[in-house]
Formats: C-alpha cells, structure tokens, sequence
C-alpha cells in the first residue's frame, strides 16, 4: 500500500482507552496494584466459605472491589480537574462567550495567559455541556 493515499487525522484513529485517567503506573506501581488484588482475594476467599462456591469464585470479588474503587477514585479526580480551550486571541469576544455560558449555568471562567491569549476554563465534568453550548453558538469545540 502506498502511504501517499493514506490520510492520518485526529479523529480518525482509534483511541486507545486507559482505565486510569489521571494515573499513571509504571512497573512498581502495577505490582502494588497486583499485591493489593492479591491480599484481597486472600481475604474475601475465607470471608465467603459459608458459600459453597469454589476457590476462585469466592477470591474474585476481593479484587474485583479494589479494582472498581480505584478506577472510581480516579473518575473522580479527573472529574474535578480544570481544563482549559481557546478558539480566538479577541479577549471581548472571548468575554461574551464566557457571559453566555455563565448565564446558560455553567461554571466556566475566562483567564489570560501571559502571551494575551484568552482562555476558558471549566471542570472535566462540565466538558459536554461546555461543548454542546459552545456548538449551538457555533464555536468551534475543543476535540476531546
């Protein structure tokens, strides 16, 4: 196949998904993750005998447990992270753009950065709803 007639875009790759957002293990932090798992399995294995189940029914949702707290943990920091997007360097424009969130509910703020380019900044959890108002005012949304 010739690479000439290949076109290589932003959306047209497959995202890779990450259970973590915010982390970011390396090799001594997913053997802790292992040990974790490890020590709970150990746990939940004799606290579920009265089951009847076998082994390894009766060690899976130790860490199953940690696994789901963890990512939820981690969804949650990410949620509260601020994140910010530019579309103009016209701090008026940029300022009623912010006015007209502001008055749709959402909580965004505008900031300038030191070269004098105006930003808007809002929380991960607010991100769709700052990009679907943005879209109906016909600005273009930051790609996620």
């Amino acid at each position: 196949m010739d690479r000439s007639d290949v076109t290589y875009s932003a959306r047209s790759r497959h995202r890779q998904g990450r259970f973590l957002r915010t982390a970011r293990l390396n090799a001594v932090g997913f053997g802790a993750l292992g040990g974790v798992c490890l020590v709970a399995a150990a746990l939940c294995a004799p606290a579920l005998r009265r089951t009847g189940w076998p082994l390894l029914f009766r060690a899976a949702p130790g860490p199953v447990v940690v696994v789901t707290g963890l990512v939820v943990l981690d969804r949650r920091k990410w949620a509260g992270m601020v994140t910010s997007s530019s579309f103009t360097d016209d701090p008026a424009e940029m300022r009623a753009v912010a006015d007209r969130l502001g008055a749709l509910g959402l909580p965004v703020s505008l900031e300038e950065r030191p070269p004098g380019t105006p930003v808007l900044r809002y929380a991960h959890r607010h991100a769709r709803q700052v990009h679907a108002a943005l879209a109906d005012m016909g600005v273009p949304a930051p790609v996620p």
